[in-house]
């Protein structure tokens, strides 16, 4: 794929600066790598999965989250690894298309499962890999020296959930991949076990995640002090914070909304595993019950009746250990329809159906290129941050299912339009693309703030990586959806 360099220029100011902010050395424009072709999702999904044709994604292991186009210079190739989250997501969203590749996901981060407890790396047993490095890999090595990981890295508390989610997506595909669950494979202690095994661990370390917080819900806390501080897609430091922009307390336990619909999902997948294919009632029962005891807890603490209501992202505690809502209004909300939680004819879920969709579709919310992960009115909204404004396609997607599950049709058509537009605009496959209300634009700057509130530096603003796995995966999935569509229009 061709590309010509646009013209570079060195900029002084920035618009966004918020109290205690200033400028930390000076903005770096960069060159816009402007592409002549239009980009293929098939070809990209092959480099992403190392294949050389489409019968064999998926025979090569998992996706790697992100790659870079043509000669890319090094702040385009962060991501060119194994995540965990990212594998998973990418294997759910095209398990009709590619269900192999969902095997390989599986089956390789079984084998990276956590079997110890170890800080350096943050594993726990039966926590679900973040990132697949080797301590040999150079990015590696530098993020080791630098902030003291050891690898692999197992600092997010989504990826297990999403583990068992895919699993069972991919067992129920068909009654012959039931036998998958007992496949064999050696953990990272060298030991045989099953897929089976590995699903249990997965279920243990739920349970004892929530075992462990008072109002049994998934928190997260590094123990690392140069970990990632938060455990979770939105993993920027200042992603989670309050309405006034006070950042969560990360001295104590953090939530976020998505992870525990992920995990309430996650809990009845399992349960239905073990009741239809292992004929285990007990087993069965006793995780539809913990399901139904997490789904209150989230209606409890996630839900909020201000500004015409919607489920907050996540909570953080005071001082003397009481949750408290993080009251912002962010794109998370949205993954709560892409779930069993709001289903049924209850009025009150009704009313917060309806009340999330029209939080959404909001002007402050929706733009043109789809839904920004924060409000464009809240404190900390900048159009063009990591987590704090920007618009990430898979997102958009994600909440695009979620609206079509509850038959807000119209509603989901648009917002994949606008991701087919953002690709076709931009020519990449680009891990985000900046919250401007009537334009899609991507950043063309690094630009870094010294907060003086917190004593850090803080990249508010970088170029995306040109080929995210998740942004291929979508376009992928919203194309194999219209063809299906168009397909049943003739029988």
């Amino acid at each position: 794929m061709e590309y010509r360099p646009a013209s570079h220029e060195r900029s002084t100011t920035y618009p966004y600066l918020l109290e205690g902010e200033s400028l930390h050395g000076p903005i770096i424009d960069h060159p816009l790598r402007i592409f002549t072709k239009a980009p293929s999702s098939t070809e990209q999904l092959l480099r992403l999965t190392r294949a050389t044709r489409t019968a064999e994604i998926g025979r090569t292991g998992p996706s790697l989250a992100a790659l870079a186009l043509d000669d890319a210079p090094e702040h385009l190739r962060l991501y060119e690894a194994v995540f965990g989250r990212d594998s998973l997501r990418v294997a759910i969203d095209l398990i009709p298309s590619y269900p192999e590749l969902a095997r390989s996901t599986i089956l390789t981060l079984a084998r990276l499962q956590g079997v110890t407890y170890n800080d350096s790396r943050e594993e726990e047993p039966g926590r679900i890999v973040h990132e697949a490095r080797s301590r040999f890999d150079a990015v590696g090595r530098k993020i080791s020296r630098e902030r003291g990981w050891g690898w692999p890295y197992y600092g997010s508390v989504d990826a297990t959930p999403e583990f068992i989610r895919t699993l069972a997506a991919y067992i129920k595909l068909s009654e012959e991949n039931h036998a998958f669950l007992g496949e064999q494979y050696l953990d990272r202690d060298e030991k045989e076990q099953t897929i089976a095994y590995a699903l249990d661990m997965a279920l243990g370390w739920i349970a004892q995640r929530r075992a462990q917080n008072n109002e049994g819900l998934i928190e997260y806390k590094s123990l690392l002090p140069l970990g990632i501080e938060n455990q979770v897609w939105k993993d920027s430091w200042d992603a989670y914070h309050h309405s006034d922009g006070t950042l969560a307390d990360h001295t104590q336990g953090i939530t976020s909304i998505e992870v525990q619909v992920t995990t309430y999902d996650a809990l009845i997948d399992a349960a239905e595993i073990f009741g239809d294919i292992f004929d285990d009632q007990q087993r069965s029962a006793a995780l539809l019950s913990e399901a139904e005891t997490l789904k209150q807890s989230i209606l409890k603490h996630f839900w909020t009746d201000d500004k015409g209501g919607y489920f907050v992202l996540g909570t953080d505690r005071d001082p003397n250990g009481r949750l408290r809502q993080l009251k912002v209004r962010t794109s998370n909300m949205g993954h709560v329809l892409h779930s069993r939680l709001l289903e049924g004819d209850d009025q009150n879920i009704k009313n917060q159906r309806e009340s999330v969709v029209t939080q959404l579709l909001s002007p402050e919310m929706h733009c043109k290129s789809g839904v920004r992960t924060l409000a464009s009115d809240e404190y900390r909204f900048r159009p063009g941050a990591y987590h704090n404004g920007s618009v990430w396609l898979w997102d958009t997607h994600h909440i695009a299912k979620g609206l079509r599950r509850h038959q807000y049709t119209d509603a989901a058509d648009m917002l994949d339009q606008g991701v087919l537009d953002v690709v076709n605009t931009t020519r990449i496959f680009p891990e985000y693309v900046r919250g401007e209300q009537d334009e899609i634009a991507i950043n063309q700057q690094t630009v870094v703030l010294w907060d003086e509130t917190y004593q850090r530096k803080n990249y508010i603003e970088q170029p995306p990586q040109e080929v995210q796995a998740w942004t291929v995966a979508a376009i992928r999935a919203i194309k194999a959806r219209a063809r299906g569509a168009s397909a049943n229009q003739h029988l």
